[in-house]
């Protein structure tokens, strides 16, 4: 009570000053002191976003001993989640904040392609600007849409030849539900298998449970989802099964051509449009006489008609309850442009979901610059203006890399 606050000059370099206060109290020696969150200089008169006038020290908010500023960091983190990588993010914060080493010889400044920095700031931030939209369990309405992307390297057999599709180095496991008949992306986690151990950690790591899941036939799922979810309405994505189904056709047609079999071929597009082109369908292929489909059939026939007899009319079907994963294909495409290119340097288990919560947040259309720099500037706050966790901590043992 009665101290007087006033401008007490700047510290740092000329373009990246940041102010220092004076106070006086009615009792007691003077004594300096910086905001919890210190504001760099501004760089332009006016604010572009409040729409008035600046001072000097009215500039942007900057975490403690950081070199960078909370929205500059906002910003890094927005490009990383909409596709762009570590390097390409950090050459242009550098740019935008100015900050350049100095070859102390020459005095020029060297301009610095390391995608370091942004790489630390996902390490660090990803977390607090995914808490606020993290969904905390699994949607107890509508349709679970779940599938995984797997991403392949080259590699060698044990005989030094080349394995023509290669390995897959890991997957990614996606899950889409619904929020007002609108796909969103649930969830999104790396893995270095599709092993059922792997997608029971993943089903586990929400609560809740949903009353339907879509997605395709593939083994480690279904074992987890039978275990963990039993009394869940299992549907199996109808393009899967078709897409399957012709895949069949097009290898039999190439190991035995006949004529019956190209016509089945042709049919197997809209066969399952509706009970009775799938009936029709069937007879015919039985007719065909092929050991090969004859098994797909006796295997998928029983799940198909379970599947027609809860469809109902498609016109009362509504949107939240799909007959294919077609949303979640669409959804997890940013996931792919993504990490596809990047997918040989991608070792680290964690770093690489931490990136793949920007991804989620990007492709549900929350990630907000301006809401990404208040939220990293509460967090900041409330840990004494620095970040908790230091960058790098999370490190896989030499040689022993967590995805492959």
């Amino acid at each position: 009570m009665g101290s007087r606050v006033k401008l007490d000059g700047t510290y740092g370099k000329p373009g990246h000053r940041r102010q220092r206060y004076k106070c006086s109290p009615r009792r007691g020696k003077p004594h300096a002191f910086t905001e919890l969150l210190p504001r760099e200089e501004a760089w332009h008169e006016d604010c572009e976003h409040c729409e008035r006038q600046l001072e000097r020290h009215e500039g942007p908010k900057a975490p403690r001993n950081y070199h960078f500023v909370a929205r500059g960091i906002a910003e890094a983190l927005t490009a990383v989640g909409a596709g762009a990588t570590y390097m390409q993010a950090s050459r242009i914060a550098r740019d935008r904040a100015r900050r350049f080493r100095v070859d102390p010889e020459t005095g020029e400044l060297r301009e610095s392609d390391h995608g370091q920095l942004v790489a630390d700031w996902v390490e660090v931030f990803a977390p607090v600007v995914f808490e606020p939209q993290e969904p905390t369990f699994w949607p107890p309405e509508g349709s679970l849409l779940l599938d995984h992307l797997p991403f392949r390297v080259r590699a060698l057999d044990a005989e030094g030849k080349r394995i023509p599709a290669g390995r897959v180095a890991f997957d990614v496991f996606c899950a889409v539900g619904y929020r007002a008949g609108k796909p969103r992306l649930w969830r999104a986690e790396a893995f270095a298998s599709a092993h059922p151990v792997n997608w029971s950690a993943f089903l586990g790591a929400l609560p809740g449970e949903p009353k339907r899941i879509v997605c395709d036939a593939h083994g480690g799922m279904l074992r987890a989802i039978e275990a963990r979810w039993p009394a869940a309405e299992l549907h199996q994505c109808e393009w899967h099964l078709r897409h399957a189904l012709e895949r069949l056709l097009a290898k039999e047609i190439r190991n035995s051509p006949s004529e019956e079999l190209a016509e089945l071929r042709e049919r197997a597009e809209g066969a399952l449009t509706g009970p009775s082109f799938w009936g029709a369908f069937v007879r015919a292929a039985r007719a065909a006489e092929n050991e090969s489909l004859d098994r797909w059939i006796a295997v998928n026939d029983p799940i198909i008609e379970r599947q027609f007899a809860r469809r109902g009319r498609s016109s009362e079907r509504p949107a939240d309850m799909p007959l294919t994963a077609s949303a979640l294909e669409q959804l997890a495409r940013p996931i792919t442009a993504a990490l596809y290119p990047r997918r040989y340097a991608l070792k680290n288990r964690e770093r690489l979901n931490r990136l793949l919560m920007l991804v989620q947040l990007h492709v549900n259309g929350q990630d907000d610059v301006q809401g990404y720099t208040k939220t990293i500037r509460s967090w900041l706050e409330a840990n004494g203006g620095r970040p908790a966790a230091r960058p790098r901590a999370i490190t896989d043992p030499a040689g022993a890399p967590s995805l492959r």
